[in-house]
């Protein structure tokens, strides 16, 4: 018993399944590192492009008189689906797919409630917009829409897909209201400004917001 105790016979191969035991472990640690990695790179760079495509919308607006920053409607209606891939011409109106996404964030347009399509809902700026409306923000009065760059995205459509600089069209959403600045105590200090909110999202999951960016135009501005 004693020589059979001081035998060392069968341990190289214990030694080796230990060793491919925290070989193993070593590997599958360095795997999940790299599929961290990998998810926070595509979440970084879904990101950035939505932030490229955010600014490329909103650079269309600042290119633009004030007079022909609004969105389009299209009637009494509003806008229903159509073309391929189906969007709606105009604010979608609720036989659109897009309605019920469209108006659930109502950060981006404060105050403006429900939209009625018929002008009357002074918030909303849009080509309906003139005389009874109480914000009294009219649109150009000349006899066409200027023309754009091409491959521009549409400042009147409410939503859009825009070309990211990936090559992936992304979701985009373009709000357009009247609001009025106020001081710290709620006392209006200026009259009306159109606020323009673009929103972008991700093409691969539609419902995650990857981007929004608002600027102020002032209609009282000459042109």
């Amino acid at each position: 018993m004693p020589a059979r105790a001081a035998e060392e016979e069968g341990f190289g191969l214990i030694e080796l399944v230990m060793a491919m035991v925290m070989l193993n472990i070593g590997i599958l640690a360095l795997v999940a590192a790299f599929q961290t990695g990998a998810v926070a790179l595509k979440r970084s760079s879904a990101t950035s492009n939505g932030a490229a495509v955010a600014d490329k919308t909103m650079e269309v607006f600042r290119g633009l008189q004030s007079c022909w920053v609004y969105l389009h409607v299209p009637g009494s209606t509003g806008g229903s689906d159509s073309g391929t891939p189906a969007l709606p011409n105009g604010i979608p109106n609720a036989t659109s797919s897009w309605y019920t996404r469209y108006f659930a964030d109502t950060v981006a347009y404060p105050g403006a409630g429900t939209f009625k399509y018929d002008g009357t809902t002074k918030n909303w700026v849009t080509d309906l917009s003139g005389a009874q409306d109480p914000t009294n923000i009219a649109p150009c009065a000349y006899a066409s829409y200027p023309a754009l760059p091409p491959g521009s995205p549409a400042p009147t459509k409410a939503v859009q897909y825009v070309a990211g600089p990936d090559g992936q069209s992304y979701p985009v959403f373009t709000y357009i209201v009247a609001v009025q600045p106020t001081d710290s105590s709620g006392n209006v200090t200026a009259g009306y400004l159109k606020q323009v909110t673009v929103e972008v999202f991700n093409p691969q999951s539609p419902t995650q917001l990857l981007a929004r960016e608002s600027s102020y135009f002032d209609p009282n501005v000459t042109g």
